[in-house]
């Protein structure tokens, strides 16, 4: 079970920062460069690097795979936590302007 949802978080995790960072990108042209942007596009790193370091430890003993998998969830389910507080603080500071 830790490893489904290992993976199910990891996925969210990687469509939603990835999304995230391809916009913050793009919102650049429209309101100029904003040092979030930088952060999230570094952010989207860890679910996929996360993924990778899981294909890495498949050949080692499960109980040292379940202490990764729940780890790994756990980071991925913060930066989820993250990647969606960022975009709500550059939304509301650059998009609407609200002070």
């Amino acid at each position: 079970m830790g490893k489904k949802v290992f993976g199910i978080v990891t996925s969210i995790a990687m469509v939603l920062s990835l999304t995230v960072a391809v916009l913050g990108i793009i919102g650049i042209t429209m309101t100029g460069v904003y040092p979030g942007v930088i952060i999230l596009s570094l952010i989207a790193l860890i679910p996929i690097a996360s993924k990778f370091y899981a294909k890495k430890i498949t050949s080692k003993p499960l109980g040292f795979q379940k202490n990764y998998y729940i780890a790994l969830t756990i980071l991925n389910l913060l930066s989820i936590l993250v990647v969606l507080w960022m975009t709500f603080v550059i939304v509301h500071d650059r998009i609407l302007q609200d002070c």
